[in-house]
């Protein structure tokens, strides 16, 4: 019970702060950067990337992320702690259209290797897509390995749905399964070999913190620190 009144409060105090009038007038977030390690860049709509991704930047809808060698992110969504943990040399585009109290979420993976521990989605389907592949799902924890080569995805925790681009054929994948997308089409799901998860990213001794940087239309700042 505690855990789920944590959950709520975490929510309602993020939903609170997005919709603040400390922010400045424009788009609001829909993410919010809790770890960066590293070499990173942000892109947002129109833009170039940026170096150097700060810890509590707020992420918009169509703002892209990349990790150079040793770059490193953790992105939280703001309904509903939904986490991406987006490793080294890896690219890709953040959106999220609002939904009643929630939001409809996708990411468009370039390439990398992404861990998503994702809530489950009372509103809608998250989807993660590449090149290759379309990941559907509900609520669960997975590994997605993309490269020019085609997918590997990699489910820990719930159900997912793949379909892969060139053929149109989809396959169910659950716990210890690891599903393999190819470009030209092919699909195959098998039991995860030992030693066949990647190493989580998030296993450090930075502690669950985000530090939230809000700014007002005059461009005075202050920051919100919150445990989750």
């Amino acid at each position: 019970m505690r855990s789920i009144y944590t959950k709520t409060l975490f929510i309602l105090l993020l939903n609170i702060l997005i919709s603040s009038s400390l922010f400045a007038q424009g788009a609001k977030p829909i993410a919010v950067a809790a770890k960066v390690r590293g070499e990173t860049e942000l892109k947002v709509p129109g833009g170039d990337y940026a170096p150097n991704l700060k810890r509590g930047k707020q992420i918009n809808d169509k703002d892209w992320v990349r990790t150079k060698d040793d770059g490193y992110i953790a992105l939280m969504f703001i309904d509903d702690k939904t986490l991406l943990k987006i490793r080294e040399n890896s690219e890709l585009e953040i959106k999220a259209v609002r939904s009643g109290a929630g939001l409809d979420k996708s990411i468009q993976m370039a390439f990398g290797k992404v861990k998503a521990e994702i809530s489950p989605q009372f509103s809608g389907v998250f989807t993660i897509s590449t090149p290759t592949s379309v990941a559907s799902v509900k609520g669960t924890v997975l590994w997605i390995i993309s490269t020019p080569d085609g997918d590997q995805i990699i489910v820990t925790e719930g159900t997912v749905t793949v379909t892969n681009n060139e053929s149109g054929e989809t396959v169910t994948v659950t716990v210890g399964q690891t599903v393999t997308s190819n470009p030209d089409g092919t699909i195959d799901v098998q039991p995860t070999p030992t030693g066949g998860v990647p190493d989580d990213p998030g296993d450090d001794d930075e502690g669950n913190q985000i530090i939230i940087k809000l700014e007002n239309p005059d461009g005075d700042t202050k920051e919100v620190i919150i445990d989750y």
